[in-house]
Formats: C-alpha cells, structure tokens, sequence
C-alpha cells in the first residue's frame, strides 16, 4: 500500500502541466532547486541539532550546570522550532524531488524515519509528563558535586572497551558488508549505554527521568543524522542487494523490482523523425537502365518552367 501510494507520489502528483511531468520528475530536472532545496535542509539540521543538543546535556547535567534549565529553554527553544520546521519542510521537498521510490526501499532512509519516531515521541513525553515537575529539577544544588566514586567505574571501562573495538571494525577488511554494520551498530548501542550509566551516576540531583529524556533526544537526533548521511551510499540498495539477505527483506527489495521501480527516473528525450517534404519519395528512385548503343537518351516529359523577363523572382 505505501509502495504504491510512494509511487503515485513520484509519478502522478502535480502532473497538471503540459510536458505531463509530476512535481517529483519536475525538481529533479530542475537546474538549481533541488540542490537549494538539499542545501538547506542541512542548514537547518546543523541549528536544530546544535540547539536541541545544548538542552539535553544541561538536561543530563553534562554542561551549563551552572544555568536554570528555563532560561536555557527561553534563550535557545525559538532557534530550535524555526530549524525544525524549516528542516522537516524542506526534508519533504527533498524526498519528492530526489526519488521518492529510492528512499522509500532504502534500509537508511527507513532507520532514520523510525529514529525521527523515536524523537517525536519522546519530545512529547518529556512535555507532558517529565516537565510537569520542571521547579524540582530546574537548577541544580550548588553544593551536588560529582560523588567520588562515580568518577571512575565499571560503566567508563564498558563505553572505552566498546568504543575501541568500534574504531577497530573500521580497519577490518575483507568481512561481509551487511555483518561488519550490524557489528557497528550493537557495538555503538552499547557504548551509549555505558556511557549515560556513567553520566547518571554523576549526577545524583537529577531524576532519572529527566536524564534519560534528555539521553534518548541526543542519540535519535544523532541517529537521524548519521543514517540520513548513509543514505547517499549504495550500500544496500535493491539493485545490489542479495535476494534473501536481511537487507534485502527489510527494504522490500522483492515489491521494489517487481514493481516497475526499475524504470529510469528521468524522462527520456523523444526524437522525432523530420516528415519528408512534400512530393518527394521517402525512399530514392530507382535508377534507368541505360539505353541500347546507338540510341539517344530519352528527353525528360517536360522540362521545368523558367521565368520569362520581367517575371523572375
């Protein structure tokens, strides 16, 4: 169902003008909009994300502990909803201009958009519920410091060892494409999990609650990145995908040929063979026999018409 109506996106809508292409087919040929297009929604993903980002480490009390978390809200939030809408419109624009049948079966695409879910829900988790008690938690005592025993503990050792093995997957060469980035991706599960363990054993004044929204935010938001990045690569897609792999089933690789995607995405130009003037064969005569010896070619039947004086032109 979605395959279909991701198609119709691509080939039907807004096909209203006379060259009969659809908005989609429009803006890829486009010269310069799509890259405008693009270009701006990475724009505006650096602000939200760096805005957003500020919010969640004073959340988690990593930095500005020395700052209310309502007064970060009011200096920082109007940059962050102007990026965020800017950001998710022009990211719609972008997904019809580029081709929407490629992002819609790309593993990528399909991760970042489950990450982004991820997000929105916990944004309005953290609304309504988290922030209701906002006045127990917006400053942070000035006498909490850092308690000497979660300066250092099993947690740090857990995010280094797995971090160093990450790094290490980037040297390995010559191991299955799809088992080298399921690797990398548990490994960095882990290495974000041990890593906010540590953090939260640091900072004891601050509900659990408000440090694991604040954790949640800052690695959906990363991930969203990170995976939107991939999509560019043609790791995994359907054309060069194994049938039966996981990639392969995950994408719905399977609707995806059998479906017609196969088709190029631009337009093909159609030449038109010149009509032959008019009176004029399309094929050559075939040439006379030549006449027997001793006899004079054959006069033509009529010998064209020449102007007479006074009448030329």
């Amino acid at each position: 169902m979605l395959h279909d109506f991701v198609n119709w996106i691509r080939e039907d809508l807004g096909r209203f003008t006379e060259d009969g292409l659809s908005w989609s087919h429009q803006l890829h040929q486009s010269l310069f909009m799509w890259n405008i297009i693009e270009g701006t929604h990475v724009l505006t993903i650096m602000f939200f994300a760096g805005t957003i980002w500020l919010i969640d480490l004073r959340l988690m009390g990593v930095a500005f502990r020395n700052v209310p978390v309502s007064t970060l809200n009011q200096k920082v939030l109007p940059i962050t909803m102007v990026a965020f809408a800017v950001m998710i419109l022009t990211g719609v624009i972008a997904f019809i201009g580029r081709d929407p049948m490629m992002y819609y079966h790309n593993i990528w695409f399909r991760l970042k958009m489950l990450f982004l879910i991820a997000a929105a829900i916990n944004i309005a988790w953290f609304h309504y519920k988290v922030q209701k008690s906002q006045l127990d938690w917006d400053t942070i005592p000035p006498d909490a410091e850092i308690p000497a025993k979660a300066r250092s503990g099993p947690a740090l050792w857990a995010f280094l060892g797995a971090s160093l093995v990450l790094l290490g997957t980037f040297v390995v060469t010559n191991v299955d494409l799809a088992l080298i980035v399921w690797t990398r991706l548990v490994l960095t599960v882990v290495a974000l999990v041990a890593l906010f363990a540590y953090i939260s054993g640091r900072t004891p004044s601050i509900p659990m609650a408000v440090k694991l929204s604040g954790a949640i935010s800052l690695s959906a938001w990363f991930l969203v990145i990170i995976f939107g990045r991939f999509i560019a690569y043609d790791w995994f897609y359907c054309e060069k995908t194994d049938p039966g792999s996981l990639a392969y089933v995950l994408q719905e690789c399977e609707q995806y040929n059998s479906g017609g995607s196969e088709e190029e995405f631009i337009e093909e130009e159609v030449f038109e063979e010149e009509p032959a003037p008019e009176g004029e064969n399309a094929t050559d005569a075939a040439p006379e026999d030549p006449p027997p010896d001793g006899e004079a070619p054959a006069a033509p039947d009529a010998a064209p018409a020449q102007p007479t004086t006074g009448q030329e032109g």
